[in-house]
């Protein structure tokens, strides 16, 4: 045996080696020695896992949603299900966008405005042109 003596391993270390044993080896070792002060090799780290059938593989998380062990998407980092919702939330935002620009377009005060703005800009150069005998805009057009 090495230079530590051998202990039984409590339910709290098994405890603890089965919620991070999805982050590898090196991770329980590091979690054990944090969570329950004991500092167990790496060789006995591995057979207790093999022993209470607990998969040291490590494993990739979602770090939106925590799940372990699915495939992350590779643009975005997240599991499938994350992906999709955050895709979902950047239509809705652009809709929300669509929407308020339809209704600034649609606004009738500023429509209206526009319009009398217009009609005040024909009736004055309608004068302009009866007053210094100028061509109209029909005129000046070919006479439609």
């Amino acid at each position: 045996m090495s230079g530590r003596a051998w202990r039984e391993w409590t339910t709290r270390e098994i405890d603890v080696m089965r919620a991070h044993g999805h982050l590898g080896v090196g991770a329980v070792h590091d979690a054990l020695l944090a969570e329950c002060g004991t500092d167990r090799s790496v060789r006995a780290i591995e057979s207790q896992a093999s022993r209470c059938h607990v998969s040291l593989k490590v494993q990739q998380v979602c770090p939106e949603c925590g799940v372990v062990g699915v495939r992350l998407n590779r643009q975005s980092g997240m599991c499938p299900k994350c992906t999709e919702a955050m895709h979902l939330a950047e239509e809705v935002a652009f809709n929300e966008v669509l929407q308020r620009e339809r209704e600034e377009k649609a606004d009738v005060r500023e429509v209206a405005a526009i319009r009398r703005e217009r009609d005040r800009m024909r009736q004055r150069n309608s004068r302009l042109c009866r007053r210094y005998g100028l061509p109209s805009r029909r005129e000046r057009q070919g006479g439609r």
